[in-house]
C-alpha cells in the first residue's frame, strides 16, 4: 500500500475558537479520553497552540505531551475507524503523532520511513487520522455556527400588501418669468365717436387758362437735288473694249513685221 503523505496541510476551525469551548467539544467527543489527552487535543487541534506555548501555559513536559497528544489521535482514530497493531504500531503512531506538530527529530523520521515502508497498517492509521482530524474540526464549526438572522414570520392575520398603484406623473412647476421680461399688460381699447364734418371755405373763383398753341418744332432742310449723272450704257463699254483689243492686236502685228525685217536685212548685209 502507498503510504500517505506525513505533513499535509492541516485543516482548522474557520474562526478564533475559546479553549473552554474546544474542551467542551472533545470532551463530548470523546468521553472516555483522559484529562490530560483531551487539554493537549482541544488546544493544539482545535485552538492552534504550538506545543511550546501548551508548555508555557501548562507546565506539562515534552515527553509527556507527545504522549498525551499521541493518545488522544488514536483514541479519535479509532472513533471513526478501528485498525489492529503491535508494539512497533504504537511507537509509530507516536512518531506520527510528532511529525504531525514538527516535534519528530532524528532519528525519529528515518525510523518511521522504514516502518511505514513495511507497515499498511500504519499508512492506513495515518490515513484515517487525517480523516478524523478533519471531521472534529467540521463537527466544531457545525456545532458553533451563528444561528441565521430572524427574519419577518407571517403571521395567519396578515393581509398581503396591496399591489402598488401606478400615480400620474406630477406636472412640472411653472417658472414664472421674471420681472423684467414680463409680458406687459395689453392696452385698453376706447370707442372713439367721430367728429362732426366741418364744411370747407369756399374758394374764389379762378379765369380759365386761354389756350395755347403747342410749339411748332423745326423741320430739318431738305437735301439739294443731286446732280443728274449721265446714262451709261452697257453697250458702250463693250464697244470701246473691243476697239482697244484690236488696236493692240495691231500694234502687235506691226512690232512683228518690223523685227523681221530687221532680222532680214541683218542676214542679207552681213552676207555681202
Amino acid at each position: 500500500m502507498e503510504r500517505a503523505s506525513l505533513r499535509p496541510v492541516p485543516q482548522r476551525p474557520s474562526g478564533p475558537v475559546e479553549p473552554a469551548e474546544a474542551l467542551a467539544h472533545v470532551s463530548a467527543t470523546l468521553p472516555g479520553l483522559d484529562e490530560a489527552a483531551t487539554q493537549a487535543l482541544a488546544l493544539v487541534d482545535l485552538v492552534g497552540r504550538t506545543r511550546k506555548q501548551l508548555h508555557v501555559e501548562t507546565g506539562i513536559g515534552s515527553e509527556e505531551l507527545s504522549a498525551a497528544l499521541a493518545r488522544a489521535r488514536k483514541a479519535l482514530r479509532r472513533a471513526s475507524f478501528p485498525l489492529p497493531g503491535s508494539g512497533w504500531c504504537e511507537r509509530a503512531e507516536i512518531l506520527l503523532s510528532d511529525e504531525l506538530d514538527g516535534e519528530l527529530a532524528e532519528p525519529g523520521p528515518r525510523r518511521l520511513a522504514a516502518h511505514l515502508a513495511n507497515c499498511d497498517r500504519c499508512v492506513e492509521h495515518e490515513r484515517r487520522l487525517w480523516q478524523a482530524r478533519d471531521q472534529l474540526v467540521a463537527s466544531f464549526d457545525e456545532a458553533h455556527a451563528p444561528p441565521p438572522a430572524p427574519g419577518p414570520e407571517a403571521t395567519p392575520g396578515d393581509e398581503p400588501d396591496p399591489e402598488p398603484v401606478e400615480l400620474p406623473d406630477p406636472e412640472p412647476p411653472k417658472v414664472e418669468p421674471p420681472l423684467a421680461l414680463a409680458a406687459a399688460p395689453p392696452p385698453e381699447l376706447r370707442l372713439v365717436e367721430p367728429a362732426a364734418e366741418v364744411p370747407a371755405p369756399p374758394q374764389p373763383a379762378q379765369p380759365e387758362p386761354e389756350p395755347t398753341l403747342p410749339p411748332t418744332e423745326p423741320q430739318p432742310d431738305e437735301p439739294p437735288p443731286a446732280a443728274e449723272q449721265p446714262e451709261v450704257r452697257p453697250d458702250s463699254g463693250r464697244s470701246l473694249a473691243r476697239v482697244a483689243w484690236a488696236a493692240s492686236i495691231g500694234v502687235a502685228v506691226l512690232l512683228a513685221i518690223v523685227s523681221l525685217a530687221l532680222t532680214i536685212y541683218a542676214i542679207v548685209g552681213g552676207g555681202f
